[in-house]
């Protein structure tokens, strides 16, 4: 459906790829943040969102017990709301159209909808505060804030069934 369109943004960087297959990795039927949050510290930009204010590389760390990993916020936020996104408008997310292996699917609060879309917003109306956007050409900058407009329209129709 919709994941298709946004998987260059979503997960065409090194890092939104490795937020993918670390929610792949995540074994369970459904999906919930609190499995997201046990798993790696991205909670702590939610309770604290001072934190994004603080550098532009502001990492999460993700559980692995072979090595230390990380991916920036803005590249975990963007994966996870676009996942997200499409379970909620599809029913699940088949990420096998999108460089993964696996369908995923959500169960999400109406709450947590409107927390995410808060911090995809911010990523959309700051994008000089991340690390991202300093790596991209003015085109790939146009074409990612393109992806995430239209995901946060579809974390509003998510918002707005609930």
């Amino acid at each position: 459906m919709f994941i298709e369109n946004w998987k260059d943004t979503a997960f065409g960087t090194d890092y939104g790829n490795d937020f993918k297959d670390f929610l792949e990795e995540i074994s369970k039927e459904k999906l919930t943040l609190k499995d997201v949050f046990v798993a790696c510290d991205l909670e702590k930009y939610f309770e604290n969102p001072n934190l994004l204010n603080q550098k532009t590389d502001n990492n999460v760390k993700l559980e692995n017990p072979d090595f230390e990993q990380f991916v920036h916020y803005e590249d975990a936020i963007i994966a996870l709301t676009a996942i997200i996104a499409e379970s909620e408008l599809n029913g699940n997310a088949d990420l096998t159209n999108s460089y993964g292996t696996k369908i995923l699917t959500f169960e999400i609060t109406s709450e947590e909808l409107t927390t995410l879309k808060k911090s995809l917003t911010y990523i959309y109306d700051n994008p000089d505060k991340f690390v991202l956007f300093e790596m991209l050409d003015e085109d790939g900058i146009t074409e990612t804030l393109s992806d995430i407009s239209e995901i946060i329209e579809q974390l509003n129709n998510c918002i707005e069934k609930k």
